[in-house]
């Protein structure tokens, strides 16, 4: 019994302590979150920071070269002022738009950093990084930073690397008549996915941009051979470029 006594005592004078240090703890320079806030919830939202962009402390804070000690009062970084703009976007995002949904109500879905950013510093899409790198260091680089990305994150949730995303890129460049570097990506996408029918369908839509119409129905023609269920689509696009 006194055992029990003695844990409870030692249980509650932590506690005290605790909750009296969180109190009396006080942080300097804060801008957007409340100055009262306590360690523990200063600490999730960091941990939030760190884990959504997939970085550490030293991304927006400075550490002192002499003494080892992180500065986190400073405002040195870009990197810091850009998180505080990012946070009031967030913020005002969970409290004007989304509280006025019903089903989210009870801020049981919010919009966090890694909403956009899926643990990478730079919230870019695949398809993005690619068509940058084509207009940048061209198309053989593209491929290249491609296989490496997708040897680093496949199976995770930082890129999309499912079919329709090499598709969509396919479009961009289209668009932009870059044709021949279109027709590599939707290449890629067929080695990638061989029994893709969205993979097939994007080499048709090259051929079709390009005018050539017998290698664009052949390509529309694979497409609904793995897509039955399309099949209304894929023959309305077929009828189109027959002229029918």
């Amino acid at each position: 019994m006194k055992n029990i006594v003695f844990v409870l005592f030692i249980s509650v004078f932590a506690f005290i302590i605790t909750a009296n240090a969180q109190k009396s703890e006080k942080f300097e320079n804060l801008k957007i979150l409340p100055k009262n806030i306590t360690k523990e919830k200063l600490d999730d939202i960091m941990h939030g920071f760190t884990d959504g962009l997939g970085v550490n402390c030293e991304f927006c804070h400075v550490r002192n070269e002499v003494t080892d000690k992180m500065e986190f009062s400073k405002d040195t970084k870009t990197a810091k002022n850009k998180a505080r703009v990012m946070l009031k976007m967030t913020m005002a995002i969970n409290k004007n738009y989304l509280s006025k949904l019903s089903e989210y109500s009870d801020n049981i879905m919010q919009v966090k950093c890694v909403t956009c950013h899926r643990g990478n510093k730079e919230p870019k899409m695949l398809q993005d990084v690619l068509f940058r790198t084509i207009n940048k260091k061209g198309i053989d680089e593209a491929i290249s930073t491609y296989h490496k990305l997708h040897d680093e994150y496949y199976g995770g949730f930082t890129y999309d690397f499912k079919d329709h995303t090499l598709v969509e890129l396919v479009q961009m460049l289209n668009k932009d008549k870059k044709y021949d570097d279109a027709l590599k990506i939707a290449q890629l996408n067929i080695d990638m996915y061989p029994k893709s029918g969205v993979a097939y369908y994007g080499v048709g839509i090259v051929y079709s941009a390009k005018g050539d119409k017998e290698n664009a129905i052949k390509n529309y023609k694979k497409a609904k051979e793995l897509m039955p269920r399309a099949a209304r689509f894929f023959n309305r696009k077929i009828e189109e470029l027959q002229g029918k």
